[in-house]
């Protein structure tokens, strides 16, 4: 039988913000782009990922890798997409983030160290069988997810391309929650 893991407030309200900052550029670059125009909208996604991190450092305490390797692609691409007045620059940098953050997490099993429980363990403490278990969950998802992307970014135009990130926004909640109910193992403190 499956049981829903209980978390505790403090576990969810961190959960709530680390959501909340990593989500946020990318839903106010989709709110954007509905009502602005591509470029204005890059610009828009640059300028928030960039607060966020500063947000994500000062909630975290430490300096947060993957906010900074966020917000290194979103400048990179995002000023290209805005210089050379070319869509496909923002769009690449979703599939080469994918990619990359698949072969990190793969990495890290060569090493025997898990990269998401680095990331997130002070946020969400759990077992060291559980963290196995989301990374190989969330290198399969980064893979799929970069290859569906290259193929809607090739395919289709880009009002197409932008109502699929919004399908994928949202299945990459769902799927957080999802792999998080079934792999979740509370973590036993030491007595």
């Amino acid at each position: 039988m499956i049981t829903l893991p209980i978390l505790h407030n403090s576990v969810v309200k961190k959960l709530l913000v680390s959501g909340l900052l990593e989500f946020g550029p990318i839903v106010t670059f989709l709110l954007s782009f509905r009502y602005l125009h591509v470029y204005k909208a890059t610009l828009i996604l640059m300028v928030v990922t960039i607060i966020s991190t500063v947000f994500t450092y000062r909630a975290q305490k430490r300096l947060p890798y993957l906010a900074l390797y966020v917000a290194l692609l979103t400048t990179i691409f995002g000023y290209l997409t805005l210089v050379h007045r070319e869509p496909r620059f923002i769009q690449v940098r979703d599939t080469l983030y994918d990619i990359t953050s698949a072969l990190t997490l793969l990495t890290g099993f060569l090493f025997n160290v898990s990269f998401l429980r680095v990331a997130f363990h002070s946020v969400l403490p759990q077992t060291m069988r559980a963290w196995r278990r989301l990374t190989y969950a969330w290198v399969i998802f980064f893979l799929v997810s970069a290859v569906l992307n290259e193929y809607v970014r090739k395919t289709y135009s880009l009002g197409q391309w932008f109502d699929f990130k919004i399908v994928m926004v949202v299945t990459t909640l769902i799927y957080g929650c999802v792999v998080l109910y079934f792999f979740y193992e509370k973590e036993i403190a030491d007595k």
